[in-house]
């Protein structure tokens, strides 16, 4: 669900970080506390809800869109999805209005800029509007946050922790490298922490290299070519975003190391699952854009209607098929990818 966008953000932070000084927690992450509460049992057909994604630029976030506008009229419920074309002050300025003029009842928020959109969000929340995060979780925490309803997302440190020792588990001894999406990036530093808090447990494996890209498939693959020529006695590559994992793929298989060096992915894609079966991934997590928004839009209706939601949901419990969420060649025909 990435695009090159990391040079708008730092424009961009200049304008937000004012706002976010004042409000936004940076401390470790939230596993108590009180949310929201569901509040006084209300009527459907009043409910309006906003749904703030990043854009709609590719078949992830178009997933998302879908995603919640099927289940609101599956319910009969007024939904808007605001996209923002990856400008965190266009979606901080999208949702300042809509407190503003009280658009919305609720909101489900991806936010492009968790830490720097941190106090915009809570201050929504604190008014009375109705919050969820869904995907990137905001304000330096790794899921639920103070006055949300709750966090829905499977990519957090939590997640990635699994991810990681599904890799470690399934590679033999030797050096891994890792690709992830830029340094501002929430699902950045969610793998890159937790790597640190489970490669530990792993002395055997090392990570001889660990890059930063904007996602984009071209840039993996010249990275991945790169860390090949620098390692060539590397055993694993390990990219958290399918559009990536395509490159790595090419680097591997151009470099005639097919047979030495295994492939691991996340927000596994349609093009995931033909690369299991053809055996050039060995292991992805699945990503589930469709599933985040149906089941934020059917708990903020719970909500809504006066019933308690979970404060962190993850979206990979409803596969529940042998071996899920880790998709395998031994499970991937029992797999239908969201995008």
């Amino acid at each position: 669900m990435k695009q090159s966008w990391r040079r708008r953000v730092l424009i961009s932070l200049v304008a937000l970080a004012a706002i976010a000084l004042t409000a936004c927690s940076t401390g470790a992450p939230s596993s108590t506390g009180i949310n929201a509460g569901p509040g006084e049992p209300q009527p459907l057909e009043d409910l309006k809800i906003g749904v703030f994604i990043p854009a709609t630029s590719n078949a992830y976030l178009q997933a998302e869109k879908t995603g919640a506008e099927e289940t609101a009229k599956k319910a009969g419920i007024d939904l808007t999805v605001v996209a923002s074309d990856w400008d965190p002050q266009r979606q901080n300025d999208a949702m300042m209005l809509a407190m503003q003029r009280k658009t919305y009842d609720a909101w489900i928020v991806n936010p492009i800029s968790p830490r720097e959109q941190c106090s915009q969000i809570k201050d929504a929340a604190a008014q009375g509007i109705k919050v969820l995060v869904v995907v990137t979780a905001i304000c330096g925490d790794d899921g639920y946050t103070d006055g949300t309803l709750g966090f829905i997302g499977e990519q957090n440190a939590a997640g990635y922790r699994g991810w990681w020792k599904h890799i470690f588990e399934n590679t033999d001894a030797g050096k891994l490298a890792a690709i992830t999406g830029p340094d501002l990036d929430f699902v950045t530093m969610a793998t890159q922490s937790a790597l640190e808090s489970v490669q530990p447990e792993y002395p055997d494996h090392t990570i001889a290299s660990f890059q930063k890209t904007d996602y984009l498939t071209e840039e993996a693959f010249a990275v991945t070519q790169t860390t090949l020529r620098s390692n060539p006695d590397l055993k694993a590559v390990a990219s958290n975003y399918s559009g990536m994992t395509r490159g790595v793929v090419q680097a591997v298989q151009e470099s005639g190391k097919s047979s030495n060096v295994t492939v691991f992915d996340s927000n596994g894609d349609s093009w995931t699952k033909s690369a299991i079966e053809s055996g050039t991934v060995k292991m992805a997590l699945p990503g589930t854009p469709y599933t985040d928004m149906k089941l934020a839009v059917e708990m903020m209706m719970a909500s809504w209607q006066g019933q308690e939601v979970a404060k962190v949901t993850n979206p990979l419990d409803q596969l529940q098929f042998a071996g899920a969420p880790y998709i395998t060649k031994d499970n991937v025909g029992s797999w239908v990818p969201e995008y």
